[in-house]
């Protein structure tokens, strides 16, 4: 470049320096509240924004808020409804689905009454796996595992918040596909990540059902 075009350019850096204020810090902006809150979170979706309220309150019929749930009955113990029979009718009827987990995308497991063989992406000399998962229903659903003896974890994945158990134990003896029962209370319309591993085991069988 010649000393003339360097000259020019230098002034037009200073120029364009000078206009934005030089080297001032930006002025940090804040995020705008949520209205959900503090009983809820909002949704924005190309669909529309929506409250996922908290348990014991509900979205108002105008407006983004949450409202306690007049009809809402605190639950005494989660129940597993027939503790994994028509699970298990699966496993010997189908449907039949394969996902395989992956670093590059998050399979989905969320085909309705569906029984799943899920193969596990090896990682440090043991076997994890992620997946999707978009409930259709808003109440209790069951994870149903060929063995116990895989750490699950369920997280909303819009905010990466976690999902607490609401119980766990075993199948009664209706097959030996399935052997394990974790259950969760979820909401519809709204995705979960379900993380299974690290375990020992590369593949495992999986039905998830929401209970009527």
């Amino acid at each position: 470049m010649s000393p003339f075009l360097r000259v020019l350019a230098l002034a037009a850096c200073a120029l364009a320096l000078t206009a934005c204020g030089g080297d001032e810090p930006l002025p940090i902006v804040e995020p705008p509240p949520d209205p959900c809150a503090p009983n809820g979170h909002i949704h924005r979706e190309a669909t529309g924004d929506w409250c996922h309220c908290n348990r014991g309150y509900r979205a108002t019929a105008e407006g983004l808020a949450c409202e306690t749930d007049p009809d809402y009955v605190p639950s005494e113990g989660f129940s597993f409804g027939d503790n994994g029979e028509h699970a298990c009718w699966h496993v010997s009827n189908g449907p039949y689905v394969t996902v395989t987990a992956s670093t590059s995308r998050l399979p989905r497991v969320d085909d309705f009454h569906t029984y799943y063989t899920v193969k596990l992406r090896q990682e440090g000399g043991q076997y994890v796996g992620t997946f999707s998962y978009k409930a259709f229903a808003t109440g209790n659903f069951v994870v149903y595992l060929s063995t116990p003896d895989v750490p699950i974890s369920l997280v909303e994945t819009a905010i990466q918040a976690p999902v607490a158990p609401a119980g766990t134990r075993a199948t009664d003896d209706h097959c030996d596909g399935l052997k394990h029962m974790v259950g969760y209370e979820l909401t519809d319309r709204v995705q979960y990540t379900l993380t299974l591993g690290p375990t020992s085991l590369s593949e495992l069988g999986l039905v998830i059902e929401h209970l009527p």
